[in-house]
């Protein structure tokens, strides 16, 4: 931002003659060389560093380097003695948050359950709240664009504290008119686990004030309670299911690796997963000659899709959608599915993850009634 630069010499400058102090506050602070950090109980890639006045949010890569370090106003960075490359600083004059995904949206409900802090955003065909359709439906927010193509119009519009984007979409990247505005990666999708997806929430609620935020960590301790509770139940080691899922495309099946909060959700269900290798990042992508191997020590396949005709989405329908199906079907001929027409699995099951890991274990051992939203993931009938 240009502000950034501005303030950034004399910052530096001031950097020369900083001291340090210490902090007695308790875990889960932890020091670093000289500065403070707060750290989120299960989220990898976002924590908060000290400043001589509040704090700020860093924005972390895969590796644990700073992407990026967000200001609430100008003065929070102005008393950063160590500030950050890449700095944004929230327009302070402004209130509530843009969004880029309906992920982002679904985080905000919970601690914003009107949705009067979001201002709109891209993609909205996509959201599938109904506040926020509400808020649409009386023309309360403003609709970026995105599908097909920005309006670049109504962001210049738009009145917003900061624009969440995941940061290999962003439509104003090399658009010198957005250079000052605070443009902020979200990345949820790369947690490893439910709970660290989920607990983004926190930080978009940061973004928007402390009294959203204390509402954030009061609605987030709740699911994460509840889905300790439901990973604690146990299940006997010889029912527990061998699970695989992905996807296939051109003749290749790709899979999350093992790491992944796919996986992660899975085996706090009580199952395991097909992939056992840690070390890999990203999907995971094998022939079907491989995957047919696998047939016999594989238990079930689970799937998320996208298919309109519900009414007719069955076992046999799937199979042949595809020639190669048939090929990826376990020998148990057991498969079971997340219909995003019908599941907002991008959404709401995102932000809620405990209703996800319940949602799972009554699919896999038909343990309990479950209460709440229709299930997400289904058995597919024949």
């Amino acid at each position: 931002m240009r502000l950034v630069n501005s303030l950034a010499v004399l910052v530096c400058s001031l950097a020369w003659f900083a001291m340090t102090t210490g902090c007695t506050e308790a875990e889960p602070q932890r020091i670093h060389s000289s500065s403070v950090y707060e750290f989120p109980d299960h989220a990898e890639r976002f924590r908060w560093r000290r400043i001589n006045r509040g704090n700020c949010l860093e924005v972390l890569t895969s590796k644990g380097e700073v992407m990026s370090a967000v200001y609430r106003d100008s003065s929070a960075f102005i008393n950063d003695l160590f500030p950050c490359e890449g700095a944004i600083v929230l327009d302070d004059s402004q209130s509530g948050l843009a969004t880029l995904s309906s992920t982002h949206v679904a985080l905000m409900e919970p601690w914003d359950s009107t949705l009067k802090h979001w201002k709109g955003g891209g993609y909205l065909d996509y959201v599938r709240s109904a506040a926020a359709n509400l808020r649409m439906a009386e023309n309360d927010v403003l609709d970026f664009g995105g599908n097909p193509e920005w309006n670049h119009e109504a962001i210049l519009l738009s009145a917003f504290r900061a624009f969440c984007i995941y940061p290999f979409g962003n439509p104003l990247d090399g658009v010198t008119w957005a250079d000052d505005l605070p443009v902020v990666p979200i990345l949820e999708y790369e947690e490893p686990s439910p709970l660290g997806r989920a607990e983004w929430m926190k930080a978009l609620a940061w973004m928007v004030g402390d009294s959203a935020l204390i509402e954030a960590n009061d609605v987030f301790d709740g699911i994460a309670l509840r889905y300790e509770s439901a990973r604690k139940l146990g299940i006997p080691r010889e029912d527990s299911l061998v699970v695989l899922t992905g996807s296939v495309e051109q003749g290749i099946w790709s899979a999350p690796n093992a790491r992944s909060f796919v996986a992660q959700l899975l085996r706090d269900a009580g199952a395991r997963y097909a992939l056992t290798d840690g070390a890999r990042a990203g999907n995971i992508q094998f022939s079907l000659e491989s995957l047919y191997a696998m047939r016999g020590e594989v238990d079930a396949l689970g799937l998320v899709v996208y298919e309109p005709d519900t009414a007719n989405f069955t076992l046999s329908r799937w199979i042949e959608s595809n020639p190669h199906h048939a090929q990826l079907l376990p020998e148990s001929g057991r498969v079971f599915a997340a219909n995003s027409m019908t599941c907002d699995y991008f959404g709401w099951w995102v932000a809620h993850p405990d209703a996800m890991l319940r949602n799972l274990r009554n699919v896999l051992y038909n343990e309990e009634e479950l209460t709440g939203p229709s299930p997400c993931f289904k058995w597919l009938s024949r």
